[in-house]
């Protein structure tokens, strides 16, 4: 077994990326950006990741190493085919003897094939850790724990679920407005819910964002969802757009030294917790506000172009997707 190398795995891909991130950030905490190596998608190179792993550095003693994308995950179009990494993964059985203890190793799969050799021969010799979709008692307990101190009845806890629905992105979306909206200990109603909670289709195009932020694949995925949901692309785009003018005016603020949120909010007539929750997320929105303008702009000339007949309607869905998975935060 191999102490320090692990394989997260599972499509709770929510907790997985919880916990995830987490481990990175502690490690970058104590160890520095430096001793971390990432590859995906965006760094595809078997080469610098063999370096990453085996090689002793000058100036780095610990290092933590994460592969996206292997073993061969069958819910995304990851980098590597199968065969490459059937390959790298027997190099890697070799020369494990080369990793040293202050080498930590996280390879990242979501949704691997548990039937092929390679699976199997990762999974017996490091560290599994499945990240399961929950069960509705275990989102009950998720939630309940999460809206506290805010209590929640049995019957608004099954309207809430039945509202929200069970992606647990969007259930902690939702989690967070009513926190923010409710006083502590304020017994939760259905009004309440009502009152602070989205259904469905508003409530992805703000989840297509928060995972955007994190993995583009991730956005993709909730693209696709809300797009088999509404076939009507005006109902998709409508939310998308405001998203993002949200986020321009929120930099823009910013940028005017203006970051009071009771201003923002007086000025800009914006809902409390939609300024609340993405002045969380300013410094992100701040190192890639040129990202987010063009991002902006292109969906809007998308829009004009279908409605003034040079694209049919279908051209929106195969461009956002393109769009989305161009960007790189």
């Amino acid at each position: 077994m191999l102490n320090t190398v692990f394989l997260f795995t599972g499509e709770n891909i929510y907790t997985l990326r919880q916990e995830f991130q987490r481990r990175k950030n502690s490690f970058i905490e104590k160890f520095w950006a430096d001793s971390l190596f990432q590859f995906n998608n965006e760094n595809r190179d078997l080469w610098n990741i063999k370096q990453a792993l085996y090689a002793w550095g000058l100036f780095v003693s610990k290092k933590m190493v994460i592969i996206e994308g292997v073993p061969k995950d069958m819910s995304q179009d990851w980098w590597l085919s199968a065969d490459k990494i059937d390959k790298f993964i027997e190099d890697f059985q070799t020369n494990s003897n080369l990793l040293t203890p202050d080498t930590t190793v996280i390879f990242l799969s979501y949704k691997p094939d548990k039937r092929t050799k390679t699976y199997k021969r990762i999974a017996e010799n490091v560290n599994v850790k499945n990240f399961d979709n929950y069960k509705t008692p275990q989102l009950k307990t998720f939630i309940k724990e999460n809206l506290s101190p805010l209590k929640i009845g049995d019957e608004e806890l099954d309207y809430f679920l039945e509202k929200i629905g069970n992606d647990m992105f969007r259930i902690s979306h939702e989690i967070e407005k009513l926190k923010y909206g409710l006083k502590e200990n304020t017994p939760i109603t259905k009004n309440s819910i009502d009152e602070y909670c989205f259904w469905l289709i508003e409530t992805n195009a703000f989840e297509i964002f928060d995972k955007l932020f994190i993995d583009p694949k991730l956005a993709v995925k909730s693209l696709e969802k809300i797009q088999e949901e509404w076939k009507d692309w005006n109902a998709v785009i409508w939310p998308l757009t405001r998203s993002l003018r949200v986020f321009l005016i929120l930099i823009d603020y910013w940028n005017r030294n203006i970051k009071d949120s009771k201003q923002i909010i007086t000025e800009t007539k914006l809902a409390p917790f939609t300024v609340a929750k993405n002045m969380k997320n300013i410094d992100t929105l701040l190192a890639h506000q040129e990202e987010i303008k063009n991002l902006f702009m292109k969906i809007i000339d998308v829009e004009y172009a279908i409605k003034n007949g040079k694209y049919p309607d279908t051209y929106f869905r195969l461009t956002t997707k393109k769009l989305f998975l161009e960007m790189n935060f």
